[in-house]
């Protein structure tokens, strides 16, 4: 039986990477964060490799690989072959079915992306919130999850008609007409600043921030909102970048509530190396960078700290 009251149509699922469960990181609580697959900026410390494409991808950790060579038999495009206890993999042919990954013993592959129904995405969400007393609500994230902006819009009413708390995690790179059908049923948007300079947005995202900026301006005025700022040393944290996003953030408007920063890290290593993809070497500020730009973000006026 449907959880919906009525049917949601032909978008009826969403294309994910993963449900996280008991995540402390994205909004405020302990929350249930739904990951959407596919991205429109390409961050270059991007540490969730695999939600970037669009399309499903298979992870190959041969650390795992046991050469036993199930996988050549389950491809059906015979892209999978054990060559001198090396695992081949050819890649580039991948349609993504995700037999071979269904199919390995070991768990040396993982799929992904897949398509998973509204109601169970519903179902899993609304699970945890009988599970933990302190739960916080449910996170939308991604990738850029409002490149599904129908999917989010189904499951953030589902959410608020059974009183759950909604966060929208974006880096607002789409459309206004996108973001406002979301506005009554989100209780708090996160939203990702890079840079503060469009010429450093550009260089490391491959994508101007001027819409961004655009749309911040304009949901700042009407809806509650966390700044998130992704602080890579020597690129987003110089005199120059900080002082722009200063200035830029004091003219936000009285519903942008925080200012977060979080220091770059290397977690997604492990997922780079699974998808055979190059992972750009880049810094986190030392205390003292962090203490400096601390310092000057709270000249704005509103809250800000390192998470």
């Amino acid at each position: 039986m449907k959880l919906f009251s009525e049917p949601c149509g032909m978008n009826d699922s969403a294309f994910i990477t993963n449900i996280q469960h008991f995540s402390l990181h994205d909004g405020p609580g302990i929350r249930t964060t739904v990951f959407f697959k596919g991205c429109n900026l390409h961050c270059q410390w991007c540490h969730n490799p695999e939600t970037i494409s669009g399309k499903s991808q298979i992870g190959i950790d041969t650390r795992h690989c046991i050469g036993c060579g199930i996988c050549e038999s389950a491809c059906s495009s015979h892209l999978h072959s054990i060559n001198e206890n090396q695992h081949v993999f050819m890649r580039e042919k991948c349609q993504g079915c995700g037999k071979c990954a269904e199919a390995c013993p070991a768990g040396a592959l993982e799929m992904y992306g897949q398509k998973m129904p509204l109601d169970e995405i519903v179902k899993k969400c609304i699970r945890d919130k009988e599970i933990f007393p302190d739960f916080g609500g449910v996170t939308f994230s991604g990738g850029e999850c409002l490149l599904q902006a129908e999917q989010v819009i189904l499951l953030a009413g589902e959410m608020k008609k059974r009183g759950i708390h909604v966060c929208v995690d974006t880096a607002l790179n789409v459309p206004w007409s996108v973001i406002e059908p979301l506005i009554p049923i989100t209780d708090l948007f996160l939203v990702d600043v890079k840079a503060g300079t469009e010429e450093t947005h550009k260089k490391y995202t491959n994508v101007s921030n001027r819409r961004i900026i655009d749309n911040l301006k304009r949901l700042t005025r009407i809806s509650d909102c966390w700044v998130r700022i992704p602080v890579i040393h020597g690129i987003n944290d110089t005199e120059k970048e900080v002082e722009a996003m200063k200035i830029l953030l004091r003219e936000m408007g009285e519903h942008l509530k925080k200012i977060q920063m979080l220091s770059y890290h290397t977690y997604g290593e492990a997922k780079y190396r699974c998808l055979e993809l190059e992972m750009k070497a880049f810094e986190a500020p030392d205390l003292s960078d962090q203490e400096r730009m601390l310092k000057v973000l709270l000249e704005t006026g509103i809250p800000a700290e390192w998470s």
